[in-house]
């Protein structure tokens, strides 16, 4: 896990510790001790729940909240190595991921997510 990765991780778990609401994924951990670990996947990070087709080129508020959503669960529900920017814009970078992902997957590598694609990053692609 990266020190991203693993920065995130004690912060929400510092934040569900002391009763914070940081996400209705808030349930995805759990404390061991001082150690925390991984109980199950986000099935949300509480910015869009929808499985609305979602790519590169898309604009608008919607479009927004959508590929932020797609670019946390990216952060939290995966092994992709680079933490991606949680900023609603569909670049390069989170194109990259999402095929990485698909390809991971099994599911088809087009870079756009469908319903398919939301399936598998709301359940958690590691590898």
């Amino acid at each position: 896990m990266n020190v991203r990765k693993r920065i995130a991780l004690a912060t929400a778990t510092v934040a569900l510790g002391t009763g914070l609401a940081v996400a209705p994924a808030a349930g995805a951990f759990a404390t061991t001790g001082s150690t925390a670990t991984v109980q199950k996947a986000a099935a949300s990070c509480g910015y869009y729940n929808g499985n609305a087709l979602t790519k590169a080129g898309q604009t608008g508020a919607a479009a927004r909240e959508r590929i932020k959503e797609v670019q946390c669960l990216i952060n939290v529900n995966t092994s992709y190595p680079k933490w991606l920017d949680v900023d609603g814009s569909f670049g390069q970078e989170t194109y990259k991921a999402v095929v990485k992902v698909q390809q991971k997957a099994r599911i088809s590598d087009d870079g756009e997510v469908g319903r398919d694609t939301w399936a598998k990053l709301r359940a958690g692609v590691r590898w």
